[in-house]
């Protein structure tokens, strides 16, 4: 069986330094305005953009 960091989908490291988390994962201005049109109040709009910077980074939803 191969290891999971030889699989087909990618995955997250265990340890995120705060400047990837900075770089990686920190939504621009257009992809807040965004996911501000499609949500009606800040939970789902935080769970949006989450969803979005987790799938720019993996290439697929977790």
């Amino acid at each position: 069986m191969a290891s999971i960091d030889r699989t087909a989908y990618p995955r997250f490291t265990r340890a995120v330094s705060a400047r990837e988390l900075a770089e990686v994962f920190t939504p621009s201005a257009d992809e807040v305005e965004w996911a501000r049109g499609k949500t009606h109040d800040d939970q789902p709009l935080l769970a949006l953009l989450v969803w979005l910077k987790a799938y720019q980074r993996l290439g697929y939803f977790p």
